[in-house]
């Protein structure tokens, strides 16, 4: 699994797992160097990209970092 946060300074790292949860959150795997590991259910972004056809972010609520159509230089798929 790798984190599908951009580029960050952060150590905190988020794999998504499944969005297969309740309605608006996705269960999504931290990570904290090679020992520590948690799941946490987390919030969907609410974010959409500019224009009328907008996707939704990709990542959770109140992630730091870039919106997921802001990653030009990798594509970013919502399915993990």
């Amino acid at each position: 699994m790798q984190c599908q946060l951009s580029v960050h300074d952060d150590s905190d790292h988020f794999g998504l797992l499944t969005d297969d949860c309740a309605y608006g959150a996705a269960l999504w795997l931290r990570w904290l160097g090679a020992d520590e590991t948690q799941l946490v259910l987390l919030p969907d972004c609410p974010a959409a990209a500019p224009g009328p056809d907008g996707d939704g972010c990709c990542l959770f609520a109140d992630h730091a970092e870039q919106h997921t159509w802001d990653d030009a230089l990798e594509e970013v798929s919502c399915t993990g």
